[in-house]
Formats: structure tokens, sequence, C-alpha cells
């Protein structure tokens, strides 16, 4: 229905954030496993969305996406790494309604941090 997933990403990547001198944490999820399929207008959903975190401060420093509707919900990633968002809140949020930007819960829930 909306074609081929984009991609989009904020932040730093792990290498870059390694350089920096930042102890990272990834995570990595596969959209299908983690989303309401109904809500995202989507059948068979696809996608994958990725985080980095910096362990000692407990925050974002990057996203990236590949997935329809990116431009839609990338926003949640600038937004917690700008304002330095602690993952655990990121976690404990709810979104207004069930789409692609729930996929962040499950991925910060996955953080080793």
């Amino acid at each position: 229905m909306f074609g081929l997933p984009a991609t989009d990403r904020v932040g730093l990547t792990a290498d870059a954030a390694r350089r920096q001198g930042i102890d990272v944490a990834t995570s990595q999820v596969e959209l299908p496993e983690v989303i309401h399929r109904p809500e995202t207008y989507e059948t068979k959903p696809r996608g994958t969305l990725g985080l980095v975190a910096d362990r000692r401060r407990r925050t974002l420093v990057g996203v990236w996406v590949i997935a329809p509707q990116v431009g839609e919900w990338i926003h949640t990633g600038a937004l917690a790494i700008r304002a330095q968002l602690s993952v655990d809140i990121l976690v404990d949020g709810i979104a207004q309604f069930s789409t692609f930007n729930e996929a962040y819960y499950p991925a910060a829930s996955a953080l080793r941090l």
C-alpha cells in the first residue's frame, strides 16, 4: 500500500559514538514482531528499528529505521536524543495511537544498560 520502506536516522551510529568515547548499548527490533498490525494500515508490516544508547547517561544517542512511513515517526527518536530523555522514561511512554511508533518501547526495553 505504501510502497518500499524508507530509511532514516538521527544522532550517532554506534561506531561514531564509540569513537567519541561513549560506552554504547544497542538494540534492534523487527517491526512485524513488535507492533499491532491493523493500526499501521499494513497487512504485512515490515521494517527494522535500531537504537544506540549511552550506558552511563541512560539516554539515546542514535536511532535508525528502515520501514514504511518513517518520516511520520522518526521524530520520537529525534526528540528523545535532543531532550536527553532517559531510556526509562521512553520505555514508560504511551503512544496516542498504536502505530509504527510503538516499536520504540520494546526496542528501548531491549537495551542492556
